[in-house]
């Protein structure tokens, strides 16, 4: 709903300032897929996100949209994974060659959905009353 709104501010906004049809229900639509592409691509990072550390045998575990991921080392660094399974030969002798000592995972678990929903919905909400604003304020500084 959040986004139809959006799309309805961005296509009147549009058709204030290009007062052309199709140039404006173009210019909409390209706004609106912006708009969605950034908030997609903006999601993993609006709320923090749970980190599973397990075992170098275990591999990498946890469940959900995954944010990052990689080994612990002794040090107590995150460092990218060489591979992600002991199985795998020669795995277990690049772990040791970075000295790690466990893998971690940064994620999103599912009880996170509504709380990442409401924040993207929030901030697109925000966008289209912007929208909206931007469009009563053309049309108030043209109509006499």
């Amino acid at each position: 709903m959040a986004l139809a709104l959006a799309g309805l501010a961005a296509g009147v906004l549009a058709g204030l300032l290009l007062r052309r049809a199709i140039a404006a229900l173009a210019a909409a639509a390209v706004a609106v897929g912006a708009l969605w592409a950034a908030v997609h691509s903006a999601l993993p990072h609006l709320w923090p996100a749970a980190t599973r550390v397990s075992s170098l045998r275990e591999g990498a575990r946890g469940d959900g949209i995954w944010v990052g991921q990689g080994v612990l080392t002794v040090d107590g660094d995150q460092v990218a994974a060489p591979c992600y399974t002991t199985i795998v030969p020669g795995c277990e002798a690049s772990l040791s060659d970075v000295h790690a000592i466990s893998f971690y995972r940064d994620f999103h678990p599912a009880a996170h959905y509504w709380p990442l929903q409401l924040v993207a919905s929030a901030i697109v909400l925000a966008v289209a009353a912007l929208l909206a604003y931007s469009a009563f304020r053309i049309l108030r500084h043209r109509t006499p």
